[in-house]
């Protein structure tokens, strides 16, 4: 058992068949198999989010941190405008610039003004960014592939096409 994400909060055990068959008969609009579903999935959810913060804590990174550097490993002359990259992984202008700035204090990436509008940061990985991908990422590949070896390549991309199917149904989620 892996430690839970402190982010997301739910019940250790799902509740058995029989409580949601109980419930059920009182509440109509409760499917038992949907809960038990929703249910799973956030306890796997909580559960490797715990696990990937063990993982990188282990490199001083957070799992932003991480993502901030892979994308502009991953990018073409592995810099990005600091917008982009706020933009790209779905975080507020403030929380990218909390990262930037915890990454520069270490030297993994340097932050410039743009030459042609001085409002836009350009952000670039450092040597010493590179060399700290280049040192963990075999292991975090492994570590990946290892989590996901009781999957064979079929179940994985059935897995994906069923997440897929269920993230389309989030937005029911939304609707007031």
């Amino acid at each position: 058992m892996y430690p839970m994400s402190n982010e997301l909060v739910i019940p250790k055990e799902v509740p058995s068949n029989q409580v949601l068959q109980t419930l059920s008969q009182r509440y109509n609009e409760l499917e038992p198999s949907a809960i038990s579903s929703a249910l799973t999935l956030l306890k796997v959810a909580a559960e490797l989010q715990g696990a990937l913060n063990q993982h990188f804590a282990r490199y001083n990174l957070s799992q932003g941190r991480f993502v901030v550097l892979i994308m502009l490993y991953t990018a073409s002359e592995a810099e990005m405008y600091c917008s982009d990259i706020a933009d790209s992984i779905g975080v507020s202008r403030a929380t990218i610039t909390g990262l930037l700035d915890g990454l520069e204090r270490e030297g993994l990436i340097k932050r410039a003004d743009d030459r042609e509008d001085r409002r836009r940061i350009m952000v670039r990985l450092t040597a010493n960014g590179r060399r700290l991908l280049e040192r963990i990422l075999p292991d975090h590949f492994r570590k990946i592939a290892g989590m996901m070896s009781n999957l064979s390549e079929n179940e994985r991309r059935k897995m994906m096409e069923l997440l897929g199917r269920v993230r389309e149904g989030v937005s029911v989620l939304l609707k007031p």
